[in-house]
């Protein structure tokens, strides 16, 4: 394992059940988990083997397996894998549970070849691969059966620049050298900073995602941004969204905007999904 990968696995354990609680830690969230699960909902019918790489605590397994998906568990963080195992026996899913994979996602040697009908990379542990992204894609579809779906999330550059000025982060635009602004806008990759708890991570444009799924021979690839219309303006949305017709017309919009082609460099995580 790299230093980097080790960094990314010992930040995990440490992170802990906070990764279980975060995809409802607030309504801003909890439509981005929305958003994840409406992205790949025609896909994950009864019966289908899923891989979820780099599952984290098991928020998006735990769904999986309740909609009768086959679901083999996979992350770099061993502690992640026990929160996400101890979350499916809690709900009483085990017998939706094929195997716990600790491991990196640019080796997944483990699998044959055309194993799985969906494979999903949801919360953005491509983000995290400085070097190897191309192969971890090429595995991700490797895995893949034949006409599988293959579905992924990744930290969005231009997102998170909304995110910040949105939430208007103190000391952060005017301190472009302090905070690597334009080495994240040229080339996507935020190096390990002493104010970031999170390892070194890449932030993607929608083009660039693209063109790595192409390059894996994936088809028919379509991408979203989530959250897409309401990035950038989460204190806003907690708090309107309290009010429960707030809250639904704003998922509704969201759901409405979240795939516009001309949109999904806007959202926090950039989404996309095709075909093996």
């Amino acid at each position: 394992m790299s230093k980097h990968a080790e960094e990314v696995r010992e930040f995990y354990n440490q992170y802990g059940a906070r990764e279980w609680d975060r995809l409802n830690s607030t309504i801003y969230m909890r439509i981005n988990f929305l958003l994840h699960m409406d992205f790949m909902k025609e896909y994950l019918v009864p019966g289908a083997k899923v891989l979820d790489a780099g599952c984290g605590a098991g928020r998006y397994a735990v769904e999986f397996a309740r909609m009768g998906c086959e679901v083999t568990l996979f992350d770099i963080s061993d502690e992640q894998l026990r929160i996400a195992k101890e979350k499916v026996d809690e709900a009483n899913l085990s017998s939706s549970l094929n195997a716990v994979i600790q491991g990196d996602i640019r080796d997944l040697s483990m699998f044959q070849d055309d194993t799985f009908d969906v494979v999903i990379c949801y919360g953005a542990p491509l983000s995290y691969i400085i070097e190897g992204r191309e192969l971890a894609v090429k595995e991700l579809a490797r895995v893949a059966k034949p006409s599988g779906m293959v579905a992924l999330s990744v930290n969005n550059k231009w997102g998170i620049l909304k995110m910040l000025l949105g939430n208007q982060y103190p000391d952060f635009f005017n301190n472009k050298e302090y905070w690597y602004i334009d080495q994240v806008i040229e080339t996507g990759d935020l190096p390990r900073h002493e104010q970031v708890s999170h390892p070194a991570r890449h932030f993607f444009e929608a083009a660039e995602l693209q063109a790595l799924m192409s390059q894996a021979k994936l088809q028919d690839i379509t991408l979203a941004g989530s959250p897409l219309f309401s990035c950038g303006n989460s204190n806003q949305v907690n708090e309107m969204g309290k009010d429960e017709k707030a809250y639904e017309t704003i998922l509704d919009i969201e759901l409405r905007t979240y795939t516009n082609p001309t949109m999904v460099d806007n959202g926090e995580f950039l989404l996309a999904k095709a075909r093996k």
